[in-house]
């Protein structure tokens, strides 16, 4: 209904969908993703929490909650009103009051007082002419007594007689006097204590005169009661002291059975929403249990009402006026929208997604609606509760506290169960299903038109039901509202509301002080609070002798007369005895604690074991585990022999990572399997020959030699056998850095010969012989070269591949016997003469697994086979940085046509202007089984290329340092925030998770072979920047790792150990992270991992369980990247999605 409101304001009625970065959506998300990995923590936090709220109205007998529970009325409504006409009475009531010692009202003095007190002012009776005093059951009444002292039949022989008075109370209770008034404890005593709905202590004795004379009998009782005071012992007190007691008020008491249209009205509204839930929940094909999900939403409800009629005892809220039937429908109207929106959201997340990372996504998504539907809805109630008849408002209040309850448990328990059955979910099952209904569909079969009828019964019409709760409660409270409207005091019309709202709200129970005089002595229950409990049961009886057949009766109400024994313990209304917080406490415990324990403890043990049932998987325990930990993300830190910054820092795919220190100084790692790494320290600067500075090292792909370069062109090679260098090698470099320095194998006719390859910018490419260190050298390009990469086709034939300042991409074979000359790719044009064109090629990016070259230009990047040489695809991007673009995509495919095909194809590449990391991701659509055909399109052909893609973009700003892995993720290095904010996106969050205020934000997504845009460079960066306020040097503290997969999954995590974080230490090293300017240089280490220099030390951040198996990708070692989805930090049972 808000969206409706705001329809003005916004210009459409759809609930606004918040971004990523937005802090609402991330806290959402944040708290989702916690409560669904800690689920079992949250279901049982929320047992204990459910059995506080409902022990004492359902159990403790002796509490309110419980005595205004069993008060309800069941089928009928009843209301007491103060009047301030001058209605003629139906009845006058006049009652004493005869206290002893404070909650000792059932003492034998105390009684036999209350029979003497009774005796004068009763007697025998009243002599007003025509007696009618109920002696003989069956006679038109005229006055009656209403008393304790009946259930002794008024005898003091009888009372003395009685060894156990509070056993003869509590055996009698059911006893009818001749009024046909039952003997209930709440009518003849004031200030009772229970014990398992039995009486075992009262304040005092409440005696009651009926009146329906109308004449003198008044006066004849005041008379008595001045004759009484002046009569009465020395050791007893009255008050008012002369016995005249004058001040009265006027009630109006009313009981009416509901209707039949109330019945229907109920019943067929609780039977239609069953109904409902139960037909969307059969629905819910992808759910694992409807019937438990559905158990578990009856089970959420029933807690809501039963602890919001808690709260609202425990607050003074009356609730004894509207009858039970009608409490459930509060939990209906509210608990079910959320519901169902949730379980849609979770349905619609990519069901490869880790079962906590869909929850905290979904909740993200959904939850600011949630949010702002309960607010509406809080808004809606208040205002009712302005409208409305007091009783009514009290609802409204427990209305109120319901949708709160129902709100906190929906992201809690329900959230909590939900992960549990969406971990219970088989995806391969799904997918093969999908898959089977897909080949199954005749392909050219024409649609047949469906009935609407029929489309609704199969969900698939978009009925609305946003607003459905408001409505519901706003029905409910109407409905209610209309009984209490029926009257000739109250009229239901336009202009009453109006009137109601613009004045101030009338309290609707005036004071004590100003309806009955102030107590003199201290009570446990005053006369206006006795009055008040009076229970339905106990008006309808009244309402049959003094005004039978009718619905209401009007009674004057006199002060009590009240007789106090002198001296009475815990009467001194100075010394109030109010039981404090731990003496509750201390009775809870005494009374209640062990059947309290015993219930959580239950409950506690058939929930686990329940779970346990649903999460049985019948596989053993190992593949739970390497299943799982395909989910970490950690961060580990190499030893710090160096004392300064690294600057340089090479690795290979077995794990050995090399780091160049402006200490002069180089650290190598070796990584051996089962034991980890170990250091070596070289003194480079030292040493003899001086390998400093250092402008260019590498290690080969078997992890067996490093090659260091110095400016002056010396090579040194080291062999990690050996633990030496094996030669120094000098070239000419000509005052230049290489644009190239790496390891190849280069092919010959007898045998493979390991080299280095040296190419500078000035054209010349230097090939040293990696055993032996000869050398040999030959100009490759007469002008300057921007960028150089090696290739290696299938044949395992190495290429150089590079650009020259002209914008040319040349290919040159590596052969020993070749003649090291070059190929122009003439498909690719490099543009206009040199400075004439900003859009020239500037860098080559190689992708062998997949037989393409990328050649990256200023706003945009073409595709060419490598084979053929044939432009394929062009794609636009931003102004990137060339030397940062990286391609990731999906295992190769073959298309029908031949060509190489893959599911998704991504670029990412940083900003030139913003220093922002942008991912674009290309997809067909989201089924696994479309594909992007890679070949070079024609028109006969039948292949979706990359112009027909779906194309998603997604930004990290700020991004600092970042590398791409083989597991179709990319993961960095930047500073954080100071303050921890939740996560943005569907990320996995602990108690002890840190954010930015950085995000990974989904820029824009375009449809297939729609229009080409204007390009991305004039769109990103108006979009990030509006995004974002520009932070300020200070708002920055401390670092963070991040990562973002290729469908857009964005998280973040301390950049310290996981066994650290919970570790004093762990302060200690973000406080050495303050000293950290910039972090880098970072490279790729195996599949999975990447190391990045920070500060002195090297930080290796790991998506998963890395192998260090020799490559760092390849076709064999792509995968769905499944363990870039979350970071945890112990072993969990979750089952991931396969």
């Amino acid at each position: 209904m808000i969206w409706y409101i705001l329809y003005p304001f916004r210009g459409t009625t759809e609930p606004p969908k918040l971004l990523p970065s937005h802090p609402i959506r991330r806290a959402f998300q944040a708290h989702g993703t916690a409560t669904a990995r800690h689920w079992l923590l949250s279901i049982l936090l929320t047992i204990a929490i459910s059995v506080l709220l409902c022990y004492p109205a359902l159990f403790q007998t002796d509490s309110p909650a419980a005595t205004g529970l069993r008060n309800l009325p069941k089928h009928v409504w009843t209301w007491t009103t103060e009047i301030d006409d001058d209605r003629p009475a139906d009845v006058d009531v006049r009652q004493v009051w005869v206290h002893g010692d404070y909650m000792n009202a059932i003492d034998r003095r105390v009684l036999r007082e209350a029979l003497t007190v009774q005796d004068a002012l009763i007697g025998r009776g009243f002599d007003i002419g025509s007696v009618g005093d109920s002696s003989t059951p069956g006679t038109k009444f005229t006055w009656g007594l209403h008393s304790p002292l009946m259930y002794w039949n008024s005898s003091w022989e009888a009372i003395q007689d009685d060894p156990t008075p509070l056993a003869t109370i509590n055996a009698e209770s059911g006893k009818r006097s001749k009024l046909n008034l039952t003997l209930r404890p709440s009518t003849v005593f004031a200030g009772k204590s229970f014990v398992n709905k039995k009486i075992r202590a009262a304040d005092a004795l409440v005696i009651t005169l009926f009146d329906q004379t109308n004449s003198t009998l008044g006066a004849v009782w005041d008379s008595r009661s001045r004759q009484l005071s002046e009569e009465l012992a020395t050791d007893w007190s009255m008050f008012p002291p002369n016995g005249n007691v004058f001040r009265s008020r006027l009630y109006e008491f009313r009981f009416k059975p509901m209707t039949l249209n109330d019945d229907i009205f109920l019943a067929g509204s609780y039977m239609l929403t069953a109904a409902y839930v139960i037909w969307r929940m059969m629905q819910l094909r992808a759910v694992k249990s409807w019937f438990g999900l559905l158990v578990t939403i009856c089970a959420k409800m029933t807690v809501c009402v039963i602890g919001s009629f808690t709260l609202c005892t425990y607050l003074g809220i009356d609730l004894a006026r509207i009858p039970r039937p009608w409490f459930p429908g509060v939990v209906f109207c509210f608990g079910l929208g959320n519901i169902f929106r949730l379980i849609n959201v979770v349905l619609e997340t990519p069901p490869e997604m880790p079962p906590a990372q869909r929850i905290g996504h979904a909740i993200g998504e959904v939850g600011h609606l949630s949010l702002a539907v309960a607010g509406q809805n809080l808004f809606i109630i208040w205002l009712c509760s302005k409208i409305v008849t007091p009783w009514v408002a009290d609802f409204c209040v427990f209305a109120a506290v319901t949708l709160v309850l129902d709100f906190v448990y929906h992201l809690t328990f329900f959230v909590a169960v939900l992960s549990v059955d969406v971990q219970r979910m088989e995806l391969q099952d799904s997918l093969e299903r999908v898959d089977l209904n897909q080949v199954s569909k005749p392909k050219t079969a024409r649609p047949e038109r469906q009935s609407w009828l029929g489309g609704l019964l199969k969900g698939q019409v978009p009925l609305s039901t946003r607003f459905a709760g408001t409505a519901a409660i706003l029905s409910i409270i109407v409905a209610l509202n209309t009984h209490y409207f029926d009257n000739p005091g109250h009229h239901l019309s336009v202009r009453g509301t109006v009137d109601s709202l613009l004045r101030r709200k009338e309290k609707r129970e005036v004071a004590a002080s100003q309806i009955w005089n102030p107590p003199p002595i201290y009570q446990a229950r005053t006369p206006a609070e006795w009055l008040r409990i009076q229970d339905h049961n106990t008006a309808r009886e009244m309402l049959s002798f003094i005004k039978p057949n009718a619905h209401s009766f009007v009674a004057r109400v006199y002060d009590p007369l009240l007789v106090v024994l002198r001296d009475a313990n815990g009467r001194d209304t100075s010394q109030k005895l109010v039981r404090t917080f731990a003496e509750s406490i201390r009775h809870f415990s005494k009374e209640h604690a062990f059947p309290a324990a015993l219930m959580v403890v239950l409950l506690i043990a058939v929930v686990t074991l329940l779970t346990n049932y649903l999460l049985w998987s019948g596989l053993p325990d190992t593949v739970e585990d390497e299943e799982d930990e395909e989910a970490l993300f950690t961060v580990s830190t190499l030893a710090t022999p160096q004392t300064l910054d690294i600057a340089r820092i090479a690795s290979c795919g077995k794990g050995h990572v090399v780091s160049i220190s402006l200490g002069r100084s180089t650290s190598i790692w070796l990584y051996e399997r089962g034991r980890g790494y170990s250091n070596t320290l070289l003194k480079t600067a030292a040493m003899k020959p001086k390998l400093w500075p250092i402008v260019a090292c590498a290690l080969d792909d078997s992890g067996s030699l490093l090659a260091i370069c110095t400016d002056g062109g010396l090579i040194g090679t080291w062999s990690f056998a050996a633990a030496r260098f094996l030669h120094f090698t000098n070239i000419e470099l000509r005052g230049q850095a290489p644009t190239l320095f790496s390891f190849a194998i280069i092919h010959g006719i007898d045998s493979d010969r390991l080299s280095i390859i040296v190419l500078t910018p000035d054209g010349s490419l230097v090939e040293v012989d990696a055993r032996s260190g000869i050398h040999q050298s030959k100009w490759v390009s007469p002008s300057s070269i921007l960028s150089a990469t090696l290739y290696s086709t299938s044949k395992e034939d190495m290429n150089l591949v590079f650009v020259n300042k002209s914008g040319e991409v040349h290919i040159l074979p590596l052969r020993e016997e070749g003649q090291w000359s070059s190929e122009v790719v003439a498909g690719l044009d490099p543009g206009p003469p040199p400075g004439s064109n900003p859009s020239k090629i500037k860098c080559v990016y190689p992708v062998p697994n997949l037989g393409l070259i990328f050649a990256i230009r200023d706003e945009g990047v073409e595709i060419f086979d490598f084979n053929t040489r044939a432009l394929v695809h062009q794609i636009q991007i931003g102004h990137a940085k060339p030397q940062t673009f990286r391609v990731l995509h999906s295992p190769r495919r073959s298309c029908p046509c031949g060509a190489p095909a893959v599911h998704s194809l991504t670029v990412a590449y940083t900003e030139q202007d913003t220093n922002h990391m942008i991912m674009q991701t290309f997809t067909i659509d989201d089924t696994l089984s479309s594909q992007i055909c890679l070949g070079k399109s024609s028109d006969g052909a039948a292949c979706t290329g990359v112009d027909c893609a779906k194309e998603a973009v997604h930004c990290v700003e700020p991004a600092g340092v970042w590398e791409s892995t083989s597991v179709l993720s990319i993961v960095g290095v930047r500073k954080s925030s100071r303050f921890p904010i939740p996560s943005s996106t569907a990320s996995g969050v602990d108690e002890d998770y840190y954010s930015s205020e950085g995000s990974a934000l989904k820029l824009r997504a375009t449809n297939p072979c729609e229009p080409a845009a204007a390009g991305l460079s004039s769109s990103l960066p108006t979009f990030s920047s509006s995004t974002l306020p520009p932070a300020s040097p200070a708002d920055f503290e401390t670092w963070e790792a991040w990562t973002l997969s290729t469908t857009g999954e964005f998280r973040t995590r301390p950049l310290v150990e996981d066994e650290l974080l919970d570790d004093p230490v762990h302060a200690g090293q973000l406080e050495e992270q303050l000293f950290v300017a910039s972090a880098g240089p970072i490279v790729k280490l195996g599949k999975r991992s990447v190391a990045v220099g920070f500060g002195n030390m090297v930080k290796v951040l790991t998506l998963g369980k890395e192998t260090f198996d020799g490559g760092t990708g390849g076709d064999d070692v792509l995968d769905l990247g499944l363990g870039a989805y979350k970071w945890r930090r112990g072993r969990g049972g979750g089952r991931k999605a396969q």
